[in-house]
């Protein structure tokens, strides 16, 4: 429904108006009257108003005037005027300030409420417009909004695909989102892993954590440059700087992960390892960052917390410039295609003879190398290779003597890995087998670094994997299994209170108690209490 305005300074001529015409039916359900320019302005003051029929001659403020002070404050009114006078300058000035039209007095009710229609018609137009401009500024405002996570979407898609994306395909999805960058643009990319935590942490203060530190390596790794910082489908923290970084060297990359390694040391309580990769083309982003997993999955025993994909990824000169990449091996090897690798590992080793100032860390660190990639192939699958993952073709110190026993060696692991191929023997899962490892040593002083070693994966790696598949963290799971043979020992035994602790490895009782009733609701004395009042609350 609508409302409608009669300014006249006349009272009868009011009157007149608002009795002439049947006002309900056309629509409006309030008729509002004002007898100057100062009384109209506060009734549109205080009621929205869609219809004015305003006399232009009144004393004080014409009716022009009026009109004026409606568009200057932005009311959506639509505007009659009347008028004694056919005078052209009137109505001239009216059509300026946007009336819809004028009548001469005496009214011609015909007339009048065919105007008046025509004003209603241009009300509903307006209010659809005007609803329609909402509803997109509504839906601009949440884009807006949504557009870093949206791009976030983007760009996990792309590291997700296996083999190249369609080049049209990244050109749509990037100019959707407002950016400048095209298949061609090129990128740097980090990721980051998250090794351990310094305190101890429960699963939400560990998300909350990681949070700090995607916001930490914007600010210290990529800085003011364009770029984006999200947390990719396995946990990992990946930066892309767009444009390659512009004119950053190697080594400055390196200095601003180590600052930004120090600050998780010293603010967030937490060590990481920074993997740094090769500028490349976006189209060609998702072979870099598999390269980049890779090496992050097999990142075992080396201690350094940056490590670059670029360079010398080892810290001895010469080595990996000799070593094959083992991450394309695996991409051949992953289908089945063990031929192509045999005559690979061939031509390796016939380069090998000829590597000038060759030592034995080189042999050192192919034989790792070769093994990493290998379990890395053996969980892809979950297929069980017992003589490679029970220690019978482990004797390093034997194989790398020389160059022949080192090439003998590899031919045999290859073999041993086709015939497991070809058995189909499941393997246990590295999450099972970590469970398994975890409870064969709770009684122990067991560090995520020696569960890691046992299932031949890196810690950080492992972590994630880990709380993917379970929906909590290594440390909540440790801490759950200890405190539940903590309340099997208490409700089955008469072990005094801090022996039950020291059997679990908590050399500090009060630390025992506080972490035990974190788990079940009391502490460990009221807890054997309520057992020995025959309170059933042990399940």
């Amino acid at each position: 429904m609508y409302s409608l305005l009669i300014v006249d300074d006349e009272f009868y001529a009011v009157n007149g108006i608002k009795s002439g015409l049947d006002w309900s039916v056309m629509g409006f359900s309030a008729v509002y009257e004002a007898y100057d320019g100062a009384m109209a302005q506060e009734v549109i003051g205080n009621h929205t108003i869609d219809v004015m029929i305003c006399d232009i001659e009144m004393p004080g403020s014409s009716g022009l005037e009026l009109l004026e002070w409606v568009n200057e404050r932005g009311h959506p009114i639509e505007t009659i005027f009347l008028t004694c006078h056919s005078n052209f300058s009137y109505a001239q000035k009216a059509l300026q300030l946007g009336s819809l039209n004028y009548l001469v007095k005496p009214v011609d009710f015909i007339e009048l409420e065919s105007i008046v229609v025509k004003a209603l018609n241009n009300v509903v137009r307006e209010q659809e417009a005007s609803h329609v401009q909402k509803e997109y500024h509504k839906y601009l405002e949440l884009w807006e909004a949504r557009r870093p996570l949206m791009l976030e979407r983007f760009w996990q898609e792309l590291l997700d695909h296996r083999s190249r994306p369609a080049d049209g395909w990244i050109d749509r999805e990037l100019a959707g989102y407002g950016t400048e960058l095209t298949k061609e643009s090129r990128v740097f990319p980090v990721l980051v892993s998250i090794e351990r935590w310094h305190k101890e942490i429960d699963t939400r203060d560990e998300e909350i954590m990681e949070y700090a530190l995607r916001c930490a390596a914007k600010e210290i790794i990529l800085a003011e440059r364009p770029g984006i910082v999200f947390q990719d489908r396995e946990g990992m923290i990946v930066i892309l700087a767009y444009g390659g970084g512009g004119e950053r060297t190697i080594r400055q990359w390196i200095a601003d992960c180590e600052a930004f390694v120090q600050a998780c040391v010293e603010y967030f309580f937490s060590t990481v390892t920074c993997y740094l990769g090769k500028e490349t083309e976006v189209r060609q982003l998702g072979a870099m960052y598999g390269a980049l997993q890779y090496a992050e999955q097999n990142n075992v025993r080396r201690n350094r917390q940056i490590v670059c994909y670029v360079e010398d990824a080892s810290g001895q000169a010469g080595v990996t410039d000799a070593l094959p990449d083992f991450y394309e091996w695996a991409e051949l090897l992953e289908p089945g295609r063990i031929e192509p690798l045999r005559e690979r590992v061939r031509d390796f080793f016939v380069r090998l003879e000829r590597e000038a100032g060759l030592t034995v860390a080189t042999l050192h660190a192919f034989y790792h190398g070769m093994l990493q990639m290998l379990h890395y192939l053996l969980h892809k699958k979950r297929t069980a290779a017992p003589r490679l993952q029970g220690g019978q073709l482990l004797d390093k110190d034997a194989v790398t003597r020389s160059i022949l026993d080192l090439q003998a060696w590899a031919e045999q692991v290859l073999e041993t890995y086709e015939e497991a191929i070809q058995s189909g023997q499941q393997d246990e899962s590295p999450i099972d087998k970590a469970k398994r490892f975890i409870g064969e040593h709770l009684k122990e002083e067991v560090s995520r670094e020696q569960i890691a070693d046992h299932v031949f994966l890196n810690p950080g790696y492992l972590s994630r994997l880990f709380k993917k598949e379970t929906g909590e963290s290594l440390s909540d799971y440790i801490l759950r299994e200890r405190m539940a043979l903590a309340q099997n020992a208490l409700a089955y035994s008469d072990e005094p209170i801090s022996k039950v602790a020291r059997s679990l490895g908590y050399n500090s009782l009060s630390y025992f108690g506080k972490t035990f009733k974190r788990f079940h609701g009391m502490n460990p004395q009221d807890y054997r209490k309520s057992i020995d009042a025959g309170n059933g609350l042990f399940p």
